[in-house]
């Protein structure tokens, strides 16, 4: 999977506490907020744009 650059404004507040829980994990800003992501359930998990076939 290609990886793209993505832009998020947060507050001062969030800056800070995104690089305390980083540097509390051992690890990057942007790696901390994959893991959150991907962690977290969704009711679809196909991503958008892809289609699924049913093999029978």
């Amino acid at each position: 999977m290609a990886k793209e650059r993505l832009n998020i404004t947060v507050t001062s507040d969030t800056k800070e506490r995104l690089k305390q829980y980083a540097f509390e994990h051992h690890t990057s800003i942007s790696q901390a907020i994959t893991d959150w992501i991907w962690n977290q359930k969704v009711k679809n998990e196909q991503i958008r744009g892809q289609q699924s076939m049913d093999i029978k």
